[in-house]
C-alpha cells in the first residue's frame, strides 16, 4: 500500500484528554495535536472514500490508512467507506483485496453511496453483498440505510459515531454537493476534516487508545458490549441486574463500587440457602459479604457517580471477556479533573476468585488518592433477612480476612488484597507492593475488614490498583479459612494481566463452544450474546449439588429458587454448548428425587413428583400464600397443582442423553429419573369410563387457568415421560442394580405403555386444533389484540372470575407443547393451533415469546417470527416485563438460543432408520441409532446463521444460509448428518472428523452433499 501523503496538523490540546476522554499518557505528538474531542474510543466511523488513494482500497494496498482500517476492523468498530461514484466497483477491489484471515472482520466494513441509495456489506467469506438498491422503493440514502439496519440495532449511540471529510481544497464536495460533513443523518456525531495525514493520524489514534487502557478498555465491536451511560436513580436496579457478573459458583450485582443512595449490591454463593424473612420463611439464595466496595476519594473529596461533578460516566459489560467496566470523568468542587476506570470480574478459570481493577489518571493536578477496600459482613437479603450469625475479622493476616458464620452452619472464608502497580508493570511481572508514595493501614470491625491507602499521583500519568478477592465455604471444603489464606497467597504471587488473562480465555473457550453469528440480524445477535453471557455465568459443572434459579445469579426475584424454566429452557442449551453443565443440572435432579418422593406420597401417588419451586433439598418451597401489590393475600396453587414439571425434568433427562450419548448416565441417574417419574403419571392418571386416561386437577403453563383437566401439555409431556421410561428399561439400556433398587416390577412398565396409549390428548381430528384443555373451547372468546395498549397485567385488567371464565392465555401452552414436541404433534395440529392461540396469549411470563418464536419459525411466518424474536431480545435489553430489578430472566434467553438453534437453524434429531437408504445400517448400540438433522428456516434479512453443536462427543460448526447448508465436524469418529425438506430426509452424510460438508437446495430441495474441504 503506497504511503499517505501530508495535510496540515491540527492545533495542538492544552491538556491530554477531554470532556468524554481518557488523557493519553504517551500519546505520539501527531496524536496529542488532535483535537480533544477526536480523543474518544468511536464505534462507528464514516470516511469519504476520497481521502484513500486508489491504491489503497484495492489487492495491492499493503499499508497507510487501510492497514490502519484492518486494524481497527479487527478491533471491532464498524467502517463505513462513502464515495459519490463507482461504488461497485469500489466494493469489488475490497472484496479482491480482503485477506482469509481478515474476511470475518470485513463483516464490519461497509461501502455505500454519498449522494445515492446503493450500500454494500461484506460476507463471512469477504464477499460484496449488496444491503440496499441503488433506488430503494423508500427512497432512503445508504447512509439511512446502513444507521437503520446495523447501527441503530446495535445501539450504537451517535455520541459513539465519527465523520471524516475532506479538508477544503482537498477533494471536499463542489457547492450543492453531498458530504459527511452536511449530513443529516450523522446528527450528533463528531466531525472532522482531513487529509491523508491527518487521516492516518486520527485512524492511529483510534488504536492507540485502546493500547493506553489495555484490559480495561471496553470492546469496540458493539455486537459484544452492553453499555449503561450516566447514573438514573430509577433504572439502577435494573441495571444492576443487566451487568452483573457470575460464575457459577458465585454471581454479583453490578453496584456501583462506592455505592449510592439506591444501590442494591448482593453477591449470592450459589446452592447456599437460608430462611427468608418472607411470611412463609421459604428459603432463599444466601447473599455472601460485599467484596466490591472499593471506594476512592480524589483530594479529600470522595467519588461517586451520583454527584454532580462527574461530567461522563458509561459502565460496560463486555461480554467476550466476562468483565464489567466503567469509564468516569469526574471534576471535585476544588476543580481537580480525573479520569477513573474500574474492572470487575468473577473468574471463570477459578470460581473462588474474584477481580477488581482501579485506574486513576489525574488530568490538570499532581496529589493524593484515597482507596479504601473493604470486606462487610452488614449485608441483609430483599426479603430483609439478615443471614449471618457472627463474623470473625483478621487484620493481622497477610491478606484482609472475614470468616462468617450463617445461623444455618454455613462457615464462608473470604479474602482481599490490594496491590499498588506502577503504571509500566501493570500487566507485567508481580510489581512491588508499596511503590513509593503509597502508605496503606488496615482496619477491622464487628463484621468487617478494611484496607486504606494513600496513594500519591501525577499530572497526566495513570495509577493503576489492582484487587483480587477469594471465597470459599464450608459445602467446598471444611477448611474454608485455610483454603482461602492458600489461594490468596497463590495471586499475590501472579502478575494481574495473567490473572485477567487466565479468565478471558476461559471466556473465549466457552465462546468458541457458544458463539452464534447472524449475519444481516445485528439485534438478535447482540441479544443472544448477551443471554448467552448470562447462562454461561449462571452455570457450573463442578457442583451437581445445585441448580439455577429463576433469575440466575443476578437477583433476588422468586429467591433463587428453581423451576420448569431449568430444564426446559436452559438444559437444551447447555446440553449441545456445554454438556459437562447439563450433566451436572440433572444430576442435581437426581439428588433431589428424595424430595421429590416426599411430595409424591404427600398427595397420596407413588414415585417422584418434583417440587414446583425448588431449593437445596427438594422439597416444596412454594409459598402457600402471596400478598399482592394490593394488598390481597391470595393461595398459590402452583405448588399444589403443577405436575408437569416431573415430565419436564424426564424430557431434559431423556433429550440430554439421546444428544450426548453420556451411557453413564442414561443408564444410571437418567435412568432413575424416568422411572420414578413414570410411576408419578402411571399413579396420576386415571382411566374414566372413556376408556381414555384423564390428569384431573392440574395447572399447566398458563397459569391464568387452575384446576383443570386433560391440560395438553401436562397430558402430552406425560406420555412422553411414560414411553421414554418404558423403552429405556424395554431395550435394556437401565443399569440392572439401579432397577433391582428401585424394585420395578414387569407389570409396571407394561401399565406405563397402557396409560401412555389412552392418555387423552385433546387433539381435534376435524379441526386440526388441540384444546389447551377440557372445556375450554367453550369459555368466553378472547382477542389480545383488543388489549394491545394496557398499562397492567392482562389478568389484573380482567380480574380474576373473567381471566378464568375466558380465553386468555397466560403464556404458551399448547404452543410450548408442540416446540418440544414437534414431530409428535401432526403437521396440520402445528399450523392450525398456533395460529388459534397466537392471538389469545398475553405473555405475562417471559417464557412465552421465544416459544411463539421456535414454532413461528419452523411453520415459515416470517411475521410471526420476527416480532417474536424482536419480543424475546427486549425481555431484559428493553425490560419489557417491568421487572428487571429483581433479575435477569435467563428462561427467556435460553428461549431466545432455542428459537435460533431450533427454530431458525432448524436443529433436529433424526432416527437412523430414516436414513437407511442413505447410509450403512444403523450399528446395533443405542449411542449411534440417531442422526443430527438440519432443516433451515432463516427470516428474511438473515443472509447467514453460524451455530457451534456439541452432538455425542464431536463438535460441530453449522453455517446456514439462503440455499445451502455448511457443517464442519471435530472429534474422534464420523457421525451422521441430514438435511430435511418439508421433515423429510432429503439427503444425508456420513461425515468425517476434519473435514467439510456443503448441501444446496436445487427447485427448493436439498441435493447431495459435497465434501468441501479446503487445505
Amino acid at each position: 500500500m503506497s504511503s499517505l501523503q501530508d495535510s496540515a496538523a491540527g492545533p495542538p490540546v492544552a491538556a491530554r484528554g477531554g470532556p468524554s476522554s481518557p488523557g493519553l499518557a504517551g500519546a505520539p505528538a501527531a496524536a496529542i495535536r488532535l483535537p480533544a474531542e477526536l480523543h474518544h474510543r468511536f464505534r462507528f466511523v464514516a470516511i469519504d472514500a476520497s481521502l484513500l488513494p486508489e491504491a489503497d482500497r484495492g489487492p495491492e494496498a499493503d499499508g497507510g490508512a487501510a492497514a490502519l482500517l484492518d486494524a481497527l476492523l479487527a478491533m471491532g468498530m464498524r467502517v463505513a467507506l462513502l464515495a459519490r461514484e463507482g461504488v461497485p466497483h469500489l466494493a469489488r477491489r475490497l472484496e479482491r483485496g480482503a485477506r482469509a484471515e481478515s474476511a470475518a472482520d470485513r463483516r464490519r466494513l461497509f461501502v455505500g453511496a454519498l449522494e445515492g441509495a446503493e450500500l454494500y456489506g461484506f460476507d463471512r467469506r469477504g464477499a460484496a453483498v449488496a444491503l440496499a438498491a441503488a433506488a430503494p422503493p423508500d427512497g432512503r440514502s445508504a447512509l439511512a440505510a446502513l444507521l437503520a439496519q446495523v447501527i441503530a440495532p446495535l445501539r450504537i449511540a451517535p455520541r459513539d459515531w465519527l465523520a471524516i471529510s475532506p479538508e477544503p481544497g482537498g477533494g471536499a464536495p463542489a457547492a450543492g454537493a453531498r458530504g459527511l460533513a452536511g449530513a443529516p443523518e450523522l446528527a450528533g456525531a463528531t466531525h472532522a476534516a482531513a487529509g491523508a495525514r491527518r487521516l492516518g493520524e486520527i485512524l492511529a489514534l483510534q488504536r492507540d487508545l485502546d493500547r493506553e487502557l489495555g484490559a480495561l478498555a471496553a470492546p469496540r465491536d458493539a455486537a459484544w458490549i452492553v453499555e449503561e451511560p450516566g447514573f438514573d436513580v430509577a433504572r439502577e436496579h435494573e441495571i444492576e441486574s443487566l451487568l452483573a457478573i457470575a460464575n457459577g459458583y458465585l454471581g454479583s450485582r453490578a453496584s456501583l463500587p462506592e455505592g449510592s443512595s439506591v444501590s442494591r449490591p448482593a453477591t449470592f454463593i450459589a446452592g447456599a440457602f437460608e430462611p427468608s424473612a418472607d411470611v412463609s420463611r421459604v428459603p432463599e439464595l444466601v447473599i455472601a459479604p460485599d467484596w466490591g466496595r472499593l471506594s476512592v476519594a480524589i483530594e479529600g473529596e470522595s467519588f461517586s457517580a451520583e454527584t454532580s461533578g462527574v461530567l461522563h460516566h458509561l459502565r460496560a459489560l463486555d461480554l467476550r471477556r466476562g468483565v464489567l467496566l466503567r469509564d468516569c470523568l469526574r471534576r471535585g468542587e476544588a476543580g481537580h479533573l480525573a479520569h477513573v476506570h474500574t474492572l470487575h470480574a468473577a473468574s471463570l478459570a477459578d470460581r473462588h476468585v474474584l477481580v477488581e481493577a482501579l485506574s486513576v489518571a489525574p488530568i490538570n493536578f499532581t496529589g493524593t488518592i484515597r482507596v479504601d477496600a473493604i470486606l462487610s459482613g452488614d449485608v441483609k437479603s430483599a426479603s430483609g433477612a439478615a443471614h449471618w450469625a457472627r463474623f470473625a475479622a483478621d487484620a493481622r493476616a497477610e491478606s484482609l480476612l472475614l470468616v462468617g458464620h450463617t445461623h444455618g452452619g454455613l462457615e464462608t472464608a473470604m479474602t482481599s488484597h490490594l496491590r499498588v502497580l506502577p503504571g509500566e508493570a501493570a500487566e507485567g511481572s508481580p510489581p512491588p507492593e508499596a511503590p513509593e508514595g503509597a502508605r496503606c493501614e488496615r482496619a477491622e470491625g464487628a463484621r468487617s475488614i478494611a484496607e486504606r491507602c494513600d496513594i500519591g499521583v501525577r499530572v497526566a500519568e495513570r495509577t493503576r490498583l489492582f484487587r483480587t478477592t477469594t471465597l470459599h465455604t464450608s459445602r467446598d471444603t471444611p477448611a474454608p479459612r485455610e483454603a482461602g489464606e492458600a489461594l490468596q497467597a497463590e495471586l499475590s504471587r501472579r502478575a494481574a494481566g495473567d490473572v485477567l488473562g487466565e479468565h478471558a480465555r476461559a471466556w473465549a473457550e466457552r465462546w468458541r463452544r457458544a458463539d452464534v453469528e447472524i449475519d444481516g440480524a445485528p439485534k438478535i445477535e447482540r441479544a443472544l450474546r448477551f443471554a448467552l453471557y448470562h447462562l454461561i455465568g449462571a452455570a457450573n459443572p463442578d457442583d451437581p449439588r445445585c441448580s439455577i434459579g429463576a433469575r440466575g445469579l443476578s437477583g433476588e426475584a422468586y429467591r433463587g429458587h428453581v423451576f420448569w424454566d431449568t430444564e426446559t429452557f436452559l438444559v437444551p442449551f447447555y446440553t449441545h454448548c456445554y454438556p459437562e453443565a447439563a450433566r451436572a443440572l440433572l444430576l442435581y435432579r437426581h439428588r433431589t428425587l428424595a424430595g421429590a418422593r416426599r411430595k409424591a406420597r404427600s398427595l397420596g401417588y407413588e414415585g417422584a413428583l418434583y417440587a414446583w419451586e425448588s431449593a437445596d433439598t427438594g422439597d416444596e418451597t412454594t409459598p402457600p400464600l402471596l400478598v399482592t401489590p394490593f394488598g390481597e393475600v391470595v393461595r398459590v396453587l402452583s405448588g399444589e397443582q403443577e405436575h408437569h414439571i416431573s415430565a419436564d425434568v424426564a424430557y431434559a433427562a431423556h433429550a440430554y442423553g439421546r444428544a450426548t450419548g453420556d451411557l453413564e448416565f442414561e443408564r444410571g441417574e437418567g435412568a432413575e429419573i424416568l422411572v420414578e417419574t413414570a410411576r408419578f403419571w402411571a399413579s396420576r392418571a386415571e382411566i374414566g369410563p372413556d376408556g381414555l386416561a384423564h390428569i384431573r386437577r392440574v395447572i399447566g403453563p398458563d397459569e391464568y387457568h387452575e384446576a383443570v383437566d386433560d391440560n395438553a401439555f401436562t397430558n402430552w409431556m406425560a406420555r412422553y415421560n411414560l414411553r421414554a421410561a418404558a423403552a429405556v428399561v424395554g431395550r435394556g439400556a437401565a443399569r440392572g442394580d439401579v432397577l433391582a433398587a428401585l424394585d420395578l416390577r414387569p407389570e409396571e412398565v407394561e401399565r406405563w405403555r397402557d396409560v401412555a396409549d389412552r392418555m387423552a390428548l385433546g387433539l381435534d381430528p376435524r379441526t386440526g386444533l388441540i384444546e389447551q384443555f377440557a372445556g375450554y373451547f367453550r369459555l368466553e372468546p378472547f382477542a389480545i389484540a383488543d388489549y394491545a395498549v394496557r398499562s397492567a397485567p392482562i389478568d389484573v385488567l380482567l380480574g380474576r372470575a373473567r381471566t378464568q371464565a375466558c380465553q386468555v392465555v397466560k403464556q404458551a401452552d399448547v404452543v410450548q407443547l408442540i416446540a418440544l414436541l414437534w414431530g409428535a404433534v401432526p403437521a396440520g395440529a402445528r399450523r392450525e393451533s398456533f395460529l388459534y392461540y397466537e392471538p389469545r396469549t398475553a405473555h405475562g411470563s417471559s417464557l412465552s415469546p421465544g416459544a411463539h418464536a421456535l414454532v413461528a419459525a419452523r411453520l415459515d411466518l416470517h411475521a410471526h417470527a420476527a416480532r417474536y424474536f424482536d419480543q424475546t431480545a427486549d425481555i431484559d435489553l428493553g425490560n419489557t416485563m417491568g421487572n428487571a430489578a429483581g433479575g435477569v430472566h435467563v428462561a427467556a434467553m435460553g428461549s431466545l438460543w432455542q428459537a435460533v438453534a431450533f427454530g431458525a437453524a432448524g436443529l433436529t434429531r433424526v432416527p437412523r432408520s430414516a436414513l437407511a437408504a442413505r447410509l450403512p445400517p444403523a450399528p446395533p448400540w443405542p449411542d449411534e441409532d440417531e442422526a443430527i438433522g438440519v432443516e433451515p428456516h432463516l427470516l428474511p434479512g438473515w443472509r447467514h446463521l453460524k451455530i457451534p453443536i456439541s452432538w455425542r462427543g464431536r463438535a460441530l460448526e453449522i453455517h446456514v444460509e439462503d440455499g445451502a447448508v455448511e457443517v464442519a465436524l471435530e472429534g474422534s469418529a464420523p457421525l451422521p448428518i441430514a438435511a430435511l425438506d418439508a421433515g423429510a430426509v432429503a439427503c444425508a452424510v456420513m461425515a468425517e472428523p476434519g473435514r467439510r460438508y456443503a448441501a444446496r437446495r436445487v427447485g427448493g430441495r436439498f441435493q447431495t452433499w459435497e465434501e468441501v474441504t479446503t487445505c
